[in-house]
Order: C-alpha cells, then structure tokens, then sequence
C-alpha cells in the first residue's frame, strides 16, 4: 500500500472518530428523545407556533407543547422504560432534552411518571415548584389550589424537600409544603347538629378532612364553598329552605379525589299558635 494511501485512509479514519465524537456529546442526551409513545383521543402538539394533531412515534422537541383534551390521554416514552402519561385536560411544555435529562412545564392538569435507574432525569415544572426524579414512580397535579405529588415507588424531590415512597406532598401557591401519607381514598368526617330540626334560616356546619382541600356544601336552594385549613378542619354557613333540607357535603383534594357526606334537616319556622280560652 502506497504511502499516499495509507495516509489517506488515516484521514478518513480521523474525520470518522470525530464525528463519533461529535454526535455521542453533542446529541440530545447523547441518543436519549422525547416520542409520542400513545395517543387516546383528543391530544395535539403545538410546534414551532403550529398546532396539529398529535401522532404516535413523532418525536417532540425542546419548546413544543402538548395538549389533551378532555377525553385526551397522551404517553411520551423517554427511552427504555421511561414514560410520562398525561391524563385528560392536561398541557405540558418539553423546556429541554439534552444530556443531564428532560425536563418538563406542567402548565395544568395531572402527569403521571415512571423513571428507572439508569435513564434519564426527569424535572416536571409546575408553577414555582420544581420535581425532581432519577428512579421513581409519582404524579404531579396542578390546579388552581396548588401543586400535589404523590411517590408510588422511590422517592421524589420537590424543591429539595424529599417525598419519599408511599407519601403525598401539598403545595399551596403560598406558605410551607405539606406531607402525609398517600391514601386511595379521601377522608371527610362530619360533626353534625344534634337537632334535626330547627327554625333558623342557616345551620353551620364543621368538619374534617386532608389539608387544603375544596369543600363544596348544598341543600335543595342554597350553595356555599370553603376549603380546608392545613389541619384539614373546616367551617361553613349554608342556608335552608322551609321544610325538609338534605344537606350534601362534598370534599375534592388537590389530586382529584373526593369524597361525599349526607345529612337531612328540616326547618320549621312557623310560630306556634298561642291559644287564649276565657271563661
């Protein structure tokens, strides 16, 4: 082999290596891509100021946005077993993808997460808070009372704050994050008045049930909301109607989860006829 050939294939060989090279540092998470992995119904994405129906296996990149729509349910795959599903009336921004992992902004809605050692990092955004996993299975909620994360398997970080497995974290808009553990159900206990009869036009009404959680009570004709403080105990004045009033409390978190409370009271407020004899 001629010496101008030998240098010539070490030349080729040099412009190879390199852009080997190039492409494992400089690729996005050196090989890792945010994909549309399944799509349920309504769901678009929104690219480069383009907004169109979204599409299984298409690739989503740093700034588009995702939208599902209110039968909507969307699952990105993040490479291996890594998955983000987000459930229906859910948008979800991608702020980047690159080596240190993918990051998300939930701007409204529920993701549910699943991250496995080894891949990639996962940031959900949501609002002022930041979530943070490298090995975990959680979900992110954010409404207009604020941001929930719930740990089903490892343990998550929000803001530096650890949440570990089994537990549930609340994070009002203002004040300190609360934690307790994670329930399938939604507590809601009920101190009702003894007298199940009354004349007064209002009848007021305590309870308890988790921290920060919405509390919605009606009667046949009147409406009132409240929502619990960080002890979960809360107090609310509803008006009733002349006759028998069934009186319905209902209790939703900051996850979704709800639970229901009856009672029946009947107002009477008739005065009572004062009979004179004379003899």
């Amino acid at each position: 082999m001629s010496a101008e050939l030998r240098a010539l294939l070490v030349f080729f060989l040099i412009v190879a290596l390199g852009w080997v090279g190039y492409a494992y540092v400089f690729s996005d998470a050196a090989g890792v891509q945010v994909v549309l992995y399944e799509v349920q119904g309504r769901v678009e994405v929104e690219s480069g100021g383009t907004r169109s129906a979204a599409e299984v296996g298409s690739a989503i990149g740093s700034s588009d946005r995702i939208f599902a729509g209110e039968d909507g349910r969307a699952v990105l795959a993040l490479g291996g077993e890594n998955r983000v599903t987000l459930e229906r009336n859910t948008s979800v921004q991608v702020t980047s993808v690159d080596s240190t992992g993918v990051r998300l902004s939930l701007e409204d809605g529920r993701v549910r997460a699943t991250v496995r050692s080894g891949g990639p990092t996962l940031g959900v955004r949501a609002g002022e808070r930041e979530v943070s996993a490298t090995d975990a299975d959680f979900d992110v909620t954010r409404g207009a009372d604020g941001v929930g994360v719930t740990t089903a398997r490892g343990s998550v970080t929000v803001d530096g704050m650890a949440i570990a497995n089994g537990q549930r974290a609340i994070l009002p808009p203002t004040g300190d994050p609360l934690q307790m553990p994670a329930s399938e159900s939604l507590l809601l206990q009920m101190s009702w008045p003894e007298a199940a009869r009354t004349a007064a036009p209002t009848v007021r009404l305590a309870g308890q049930t988790e921290p920060m959680a919405k509390v919605r009570v009606r009667t046949p004709s009147a409406r009132a909301e409240t929502q619990s403080d960080k002890l979960g105990n809360f107090q609310v004045t509803i008006a009733l109607g002349e006759g028998e009033n069934e009186v319905v409390v209902e209790a939703t978190n900051v996850f979704g989860q709800a639970s229901e409370a009856r009672w029946k009271v009947a107002r009477d407020s008739t005065p009572p006829k004062i009979g004179v004899e004379i003899q």
